[in-house]
């Protein structure tokens, strides 16, 4: 796997588009102090995911665009691509990547394809894209796919200077990263932390989740209870509804019965005041029948007794 070649365009010093083709197997760039030789390097650093505008040798990471020039105005955006041959390579080769072609050839890196683009774009808002053969990814898809290859920001393939003497001076274990790096581990490694943290994280979740358990079958228990208590409830309304209803309906016979009764004895009541009625209508008949003979006798008498007095002693 080779870099083939390097295309910038509005990353620090290049404003205009500019492609470097390595076609050689060493190549060199020369040229005169600040004529941005080391902007190259900044560049692979940039389009690796270098994460550190000091490293980059600015203030921030929006300095990478060109800012422009007395001549020319800043670009709106710096965007760096890195193309790199991706070769079939033997089945047998310990080198050989994941990815199988058609034919199921195996790749120095995880893509099917023979040359992999990489590319990364600025723009002066803030936002960030990478990109792999034109698709957007993230910045760990672009870590992942160079692992184990000593392409990468802190990896062997960049010496810059002084990066041997550090090299040297480093502490084991940054010395040993690079070693695992050289082997090809670093990338089993990687998979190995992130498979630790995934089963952390499934350690806490299934904490979590025991917790939530516990505290719901806390919540089960009252809410069986407080289940059996309404049906219960239910039961005994039920129950209470029926008696009610059994009561209502005894209450109304008894109260229909006693209706009956009042009604008979209304009816009787009403015959015996007819009776007494007709009776006192007899007994006032009779008594004027008795008044009008009375008057009728006291006429008589009174004529009797005025005959009586006309006649001659």
């Amino acid at each position: 796997m080779r870099l083939a070649r390097m295309t910038l365009a509005g990353f620090k010093s290049f404003a205009d588009k500019t492609t470097i083709a390595f076609d050689e197997p060493v190549v060199g760039i020369v040229g005169p102090n600040g004529c941005g030789k080391s902007n190259v390097v900044d560049g692979i650093k940039w389009v690796l995911g270098d994460q550190s505008p000091k490293s980059l040798r600015g203030g921030a990471m929006i300095d990478v665009i060109f800012n422009g020039s007395a001549k020319r105005k800043p670009a709106g955006m710096a965007s760096v691509t890195l193309t790199f041959s991706n070769p079939v390579l033997d089945s047998t080769d310990p080198e050989a990547g994941e990815a199988r072609g058609i034919g199921g050839e195996r790749r120095r890196l995880g893509l099917d394809t023979d040359e992999v683009a990489v590319t990364r774009e600025l723009y002066r808002d803030g936002t960030s894209d990478y990109r792999l053969n034109g698709k957007r990814v993230r910045l760990r898809d672009v870590r992942e796919l160079f692992m184990d290859t000593g392409v990468g920001t802190d990896a062997y393939s960049i010496i810059e200077q002084g990066k041997v003497a550090r090299m040297l001076e480093t502490s084991g274990a940054e010395r040993r990263q690079i070693f695992e790096e050289a082997a090809g581990i670093s990338r089993f490694k990687a998979r190995k932390k992130e498979a630790q943290r995934k089963l952390d994280r499934a350690r806490a979740n299934l904490t979590l989740v025991s917790a939530r358990l516990e505290e719901t079958e806390k919540r089960l228990k009252t809410v069986k209870l407080q289940a059996a208590r309404a049906r219960s409830f239910q039961e005994h309304d039920k129950r209470l509804r029926k008696l009610q209803l059994a009561h209502g309906l005894a209450e109304y016979g008894e109260l229909s019965k006693e209706r009956e009764t009042e009604h008979q004895l209304l009816e009787e009541a009403e015959a015996a005041h007819a009776g007494a009625a007709r009776t006192l209508a007899m007994r006032e008949e009779a008594a004027e029948s008795s008044e009008t003979a009375a008057a009728a006798a006291e006429v008589a008498r009174a004529e009797a007794e005025r005959t009586a007095a006309s006649l001659p002693c």
